[in-house]
């Protein structure tokens, strides 16, 4: 949601410096954009509108490849529990992710828990964030998470087909008592 709140705020600036241009009359026909020694600087480099319009490029490939992995990044907001196609019944994403954070944070030496149900209806997938101390055996964390936690919720929703990603985030105690992310 950041990115896209940035996204609106440099088109805001770019369409309001673009306005403000045009109505200063900047491009005015008749007019050349380049005068002087810059244009005849120009006129002897004749690969200088090339590497222009190939930087422009290069730009707009690169927006454009930031806009669609925003939409790729989607979060679901419901959930189809059993087979969507045969009328399941349908529940709030945000439960289903409730309920397994409440589980993984139940776990010894887990802190903190953060998830999200992203992919789409048909192929959901879980991402569970886990912050937890940096003795923990993340071997067994991770089994656990795995083999108890996923299996209860998959079961719960009656959906096999529920993936999901696990990160981990160590914390260790440094030696003023304060703790600190590594």
């Amino acid at each position: 949601m950041g990115n896209r709140v940035w996204l609106a705020l440099t088109g805001l600036v770019l369409l309001g410096t673009g306005g403000t241009t045009l109505g200063l009359g900047v491009f005015r026909p008749g007019r050349p954009l380049v005068t002087g020694a810059t244009s005849r600087w120009i006129s002897a480099h004749p690969w200088f509108w090339a590497s222009v319009s190939g930087v422009a490029l290069a730009v707009a490939m690169l927006g454009t490849a930031w806009l669609s992995a925003q939409w790729r990044r989607r979060t679901l907001r419901r959930l189809a529990m059993g087979d969507a196609r045969a009328g399941a019944t349908r529940m709030a994403a945000r439960v289903a992710a409730r309920a397994i954070a409440a589980d993984v944070t139940s776990y010894p030496g887990v802190r903190q828990v953060r998830t999200r149900l992203a992919g789409s209806a048909r192929r959901p997938s879980m991402r569970v964030l886990v912050m937890c101390d940096a003795e923990v055996d993340l071997a067994e964390l991770s089994w656990r998470i795995r083999d108890d936690a996923m299996v209860r919720l998959r079961t719960t929703l009656n959906r096999d087909d529920l993936g999901g990603v696990v990160d981990f985030r160590m914390k260790r105690a440094d030696p003023a008592g304060a703790r600190r992310v590594v």
